[in-house]
């Protein structure tokens, strides 16, 4: 038997400037043996959920426990997984691709099986045997994996973690894109790998083909987990009858279709008709329960003094609730939680809805035209100082403006701290004498002074990709400079061209942590998230520059789809830029900025 998954106190973050939570104080025990279904709608959390079980997402707080091993293991200042607990699972992630990129199916086996330390015959054997377990011929080994079907992806995701023989199965969707054969197979993959005592946490909305084979089923909400289902609740639901009861049990807490069959159909599921009228009927409800609900507090704010401690106000719906605890810490009752009471303390959060994030950081908050005119005099500032004082001054201002915007600067922390450390050592070679052997500071100066002028630059550039979105670029630069279309200078051509190399950038960085996901995930290394062992950076060069030129060539097939190289008409644009009052704040603060340092720098 299995050691049990044992989440406590467990909240994850996500990346970007409005830290949004993810998950929040999630409590629970996933047993060994056992098939444990998660259920819920989309974005709910079940994916966020399945990742961090699996090490490849950061934890904010809290524990993840694989029996008695923690997954994360603390180490001086930061955390790394443990390896004895990340050999005991397997993770296929929702999109099948995004877990591709060696040359061949055979390469794909053998980089999952490589952290097992098997020879050539036991890999062989296991290699062999999840093919067929998954109904994947063996002329399949030596395909490219991207040439194979949705189905066949998705299948070969399931046959590389069945070669891995682990304890446990961390599923996503596993039977989307797959037919009725293809279901049929993982299902009998998961009733055997639960007769060997092993246990499958499966993300799905896929209740007709996975609910009879569930042990358990947990409701995934807002980003707890809100609901479970006892085992006994579902472990014979293999009859039809029981099956629907259970679906008739969770409608209250899932994204499940109503249970009452269509008029005249004899399905157990309605029509589109059907279902689109239902939709739109519990919107409205939802919408004035929520009405009412804002309504009642903001006539309890007016009439009441502000002294006054008034009771608790129940919310009508648990759609609503901003209870998130979790009492209990396994899996013991099917129903929906208690509303909770919304205090003074919380009446202004339950009328407004909160924001994406700080208004400042936002990617509309600002003209691209005078961001780019900001940079570009501030940039001439700071390569204009002279002395090490004059840099000093520069690094201080710089500082002070990128305060507000530290939160987009974060993301590159590792690259600024590489920098600086070339840097030292360029010095430090820069300063060394032979003859005789001394080291002068007279050297290190300059070389100290050039290179922290373009630090400056750099980091003060690093914002702007998140302050403007490619299209608002575009937009700027066709604005700007339309006129010279007039004198057949290729404006919206050379617009197109800085805004895909400004689209580009982000897809690279985006491609580089999904091979260091897939190091952490399929590869079990131990170094921090992000970042890929320093022993796999030759392997995976190559087929980096592959996906790299993948990424390129969808990108050409996207922009001939959508008319890009042919005759060009009098294009229409669907908004035009305008200077604001942050504009206009910005650049006066840019160039007195800039022209303080040019001051201090002629003065000394």
């Amino acid at each position: 038997m299995g050691a049990d998954w044992k989440l406590s106190g467990l909240t994850v973050i996500a990346e970007g400037a409005d830290k949004k939570k993810l998950l929040e104080d999630i409590h629970a025990v996933f047993k060994a043996g056992e098939i444990t279904l998660l259920i819920g709608r989309n974005g709910a959390g079940k994916s966020t959920l399945l990742e961090t079980m699996a090490g490849i997402r950061e934890i904010e707080t809290g524990t993840v426990k694989l029996g008695d091993d923690d997954l994360w293991v603390k180490e001086k200042r930061r955390r790394r997984l443990n390896r004895n607990a990340s050999l005991r699972y397997g993770i296929a992630m929702q999109s099948s691709e995004s877990q591709w990129f060696a040359a061949t199916v055979r390469d794909e086996f053998m980089y999952s099986l490589k952290p097992f330390g098997l020879d050539d015959e036991s890999a062989a054997k296991r290699i062999e045997y999840a093919l067929a377990e998954v109904g994947l011929p063996q002329e399949t080994m030596e395909r490219d994996p991207w040439t194979l079907s949705g189905g066949q992806q998705r299948r070969l995701s399931l046959a590389c973690l069945l070669a891995c023989e682990t304890d446990w199965l961390l599923l996503d969707e596993p039977t989307a894109g797959l037919d009725a054969v293809g279901i049929r197979r993982l299902c009998a993959v998961l009733e055997a790998h639960r007769a060997a005592g092993r246990g499958a946490v499966v993300a799905t909305h896929d209740l007709d083909a996975l609910l009879p084979l569930a042990d358990a089923v947990a409701v995934v909400s807002g980003g707890t987990v809100r609901a479970a289902a006892p085992a006994a609740a579902v472990a014979h639901a293999a009859a039809v009858p029981q099956a629907l009861r259970t679906l008739a049990e969770l409608r209250a807490v899932a994204a499940l279709p109503p249970l009452e069959p269509a008029p005249g159909s004899g399905a157990p599921w309605p029509g589109p008709r059907e279902t689109a009228a239902a939709i739109v009927a519990e919107l409205a409800r939802r919408a004035k329960e929520r009405d009412a609900v804002v309504t009642g507090i903001n006539g309890r704010l007016a009439n009441a003094p502000e002294s006054r401690n008034d009771k608790s106000i129940p919310l009508v719906n648990t759609e609503y609730s901003q209870d998130k605890r979790q009492d209990d810490v396994g899996f013991s009752g099917l129903s929906a939680k208690p509303a909770s009471t919304v205090t003074n303390d919380q009446k202004t959060h339950v009328a407004a809805p909160a924001l994406k994030g700080p208004k400042l950081l936002r990617s509309d908050r600002f003209d691209p035209r005078a961001i780019i005119l900001v940079y570009l005099f501030l940039a001439a500032c700071l390569l204009a100082q002279k002395t090490a004082v004059e840099l000093s001054l520069a690094a201080l201002v710089s500082l002070f403006l990128l305060a507000p915007f530290r939160a987009l600067i974060w993301p590159w922390i590792r690259v600024i701290r590489a920098y600086a450390v070339m840097i030292l050592i360029f010095c430090v070679i820069g300063g060394i004498g032979f003859q005789p052997l001394s080291f002068d500071l007279d050297k290190v100066g300059p070389i100290a002074l050039r290179f922290g002028k373009l630090l400056l630059v750099m980091v003060l550039s690093m914002p702007m990709l998140k302050l403007m979105t490619p299209f608002r670029l575009q937009r700027a630069i066709e604005q700007t400079f339309g006129f010279l279309e007039r004198i057949r200078v290729p404006i919206h051509s050379f617009a197109l061209i800085v805004t895909l190399i400004f689209r580009f950038i982000p897809l690279l960085t985006g491609e580089w942590e999904r091979f260091a996901k897939l190091a952490h995930a399929r590869g079990k290394a131990v170094t921090p998230l992000k970042t890929v062992p320093f022993k796999n950076l030759v392997p995976i060069l190559i087929p980096y520059v592959r996906s790299v030129l993948r990424l390129a060539e969808q990108m050409a097939d996207a922009l001939e789809a959508r008319g890009f190289g042919y005759k060009k008409r009098k294009p229409t644009y669907a908004f035009r830029l305008r200077f604001g009052r942050a504009d206009a704040a910005m650049l006066s603060i840019g160039f007195v900025s800039g022209s303080l340092l040019l001051f201090l720098a002629y003065m000394l």
